[in-house]
């Protein structure tokens, strides 16, 4: 399916599974989609399994939207405490839309907390309260996060994924990568279908330089090597050091939501950069035309400060000299901010870990799998990298190029759902949905959701 396909379903009000492949545009449409409800004054809850995939998207984690933290379940009088919140009923009641994107890492029991919280508040027996619910991730990306006692289940397998009636929007169309060799490679790991030439592709890139004028970023799988060496890298420039300090404000009562912001931004709250120093940016910064200043994953080195507010020069990759100014990360509700925080928006770049990584386009890494540990983890790094020049692989083991058999299935599945769901879209003038769309804005613009969707089909 096409991103103006699903974009068309998205607005006819159908609960949406949004998935694809890495670089095939899910995040541009999902931020297409919540400029269109915005536009029209619909009130859409955005939201992310993860602090950093939340602040991607300019949203909160969905742990903290519905109130139920990090608890995977809640006993009577957490549940009652959680609707008791005026704020928490208030949010809900004015909800139309909820977006959760990264589902992948979000379990099936929270899944179906979550379910239970919005339909306990909109006092209703529908799945999620009525709300259009968009789902947004890919599986083969990285599974929910096990804790000591927790064996976590994929989203798919919650009551409330299946009893929402769920469209899928699968998206075929490749945006960060036109290597054909590489995505090749890249499609053989999806598909579990290693064989020779994949090997053979991927071992020619080991201990290979990219050729770029900017160090490459280093992807690691743990945090302890990517903090030593950016350490390192930094002391061993002999400049003078900026120091650029978050700033934040918040409505009353609402702290905590700029710690979330502070925790999970991906520039850090005390930004020391020098003259030489490899950056990453982690905002983007798109003209009115479209053209992008630059995107979050962009490298890029510091070549001076601004004369008269000291803000750093980048130099970019493509040889762009762009000045890094100041950018916003916000929590609204409704069309009021209730949080933000301010910060130049870059951090050191010599390296990061894959986690970090997931959602980025990247020109150019350097990339350790000597260490994966997790399903998924090979594949969301070497994805990260637009093409196969730009990246130098330093080591494989086992674990890094396997993806869950399960999801392997399931995807095929989704695969199946689309195009049927794609067929049925196609039967409808484009008059038709033109007017259908309409009646669903109108629908939600003053009552719960209706049916409009339910009768297409």
């Amino acid at each position: 399916m096409k991103q103006e396909e699903a974009f068309q379903l998205l607005k006819l009000g159908a609960n949406v599974f949004l998935t694809g492949p890495a670089g095939s545009g899910k995040t541009f449409l999902l931020n297409k989609y919540i400029s269109y409800l915005k536009e029209n004054k619909i009130s859409v809850a955005v939201t992310a399994s993860t602090g950093i995939a939340a602040t991607h998207i300019g949203g909160i984690t969905i742990h903290s939207w519905c109130g139920m933290g990090i608890a995977k379940q809640l006993s009577k009088a957490e549940f009652k405490t959680i609707l008791n919140k005026r704020y928490l009923k208030n949010r809900m009641l004015k909800t139309k839309v909820l977006i959760i994107d990264e589902i992948s890492m979000l379990d099936s029991d929270r899944l179906d907390l979550v379910n239970n919280i919005c339909m306990s508040f909109k006092s209703s027996l529908v799945p999620f309260g009525g709300i259009q619910v968009i789902f947004c991730g890919d599986f083969f990306q990285l599974p929910p996060v096990n804790g000591k006692e927790e064996n976590n289940e994929y989203a798919f397998k919650a009551s409330a994924w299946n009893e929402s009636c769920l469209s899928v929007c699968y998206l075929n169309e490749q945006h960060r990568h036109s290597d054909k060799k590489f995505i090749k490679v890249l499609n053989s790991i999806r598909n579990n279908k290693i064989d020779k030439d994949t090997l053979i592709t991927l071992k020619s890139r080991l201990n290979q330089p990219v050729c770029g004028n900017i160090t490459p970023t280093k992807l690691f799988t743990n945090n302890k090597d990517v903090n030593a060496i950016n350490d390192f890298e930094l002391a061993k420039i002999k400049q003078s050091e900026a120091v650029y300090q978050m700033q934040s404000s918040y409505k009353k009562g609402r702290k905590q939501l700029v710690d979330f912001l502070m925790k999970n931004c991906m520039a850090p709250q005390r930004l020391v950069l020098k003259k030489g120093a490899v950056v990453m940016f982690v905002k983007n910064k798109f003209s009115e035309s479209g053209f992008a200043h630059y995107v979050n994953g962009t490298l890029g080195k510091i070549i001076g400060f601004s004369e008269f507010d000291n803000y750093p020069i980048v130099e970019t990759n493509d040889d762009r000299q762009v000045i890094a100014c100041p950018r916003e990360w916000t929590v609204e509700e409704g069309d009021e901010v209730v949080a933000k925080i301010s910060q130049v928006p870059l951090r050191l770049a010599w390296a990061i870990t894959v986690h970090k990584s997931q959602g980025m386009s990247l020109d150019e890494m350097i990339v350790d799998l000597r260490d994966a540990f997790d399903y998924g983890m090979g594949y969301v790094a070497l994805s990260r990298v637009r093409s196969l020049s730009g990246m130098e692989l330093l080591g494989l083991n086992k674990m890094s190029l396997q993806v869950n058999p399960e999801i392997v299935e399931k995807d095929k599945e989704y695969i199946k759902q689309s195009e049927e769901d794609l067929k049925n879209l196609q039967k409808i003038s484009k008059q038709e949905i033109q007017k259908r769309q309409k009646e669903y804005l109108k629908a939600i613009s003053g009552r719960e959701k209706n049916d409009l969707f339910d009768e297409m089909f």
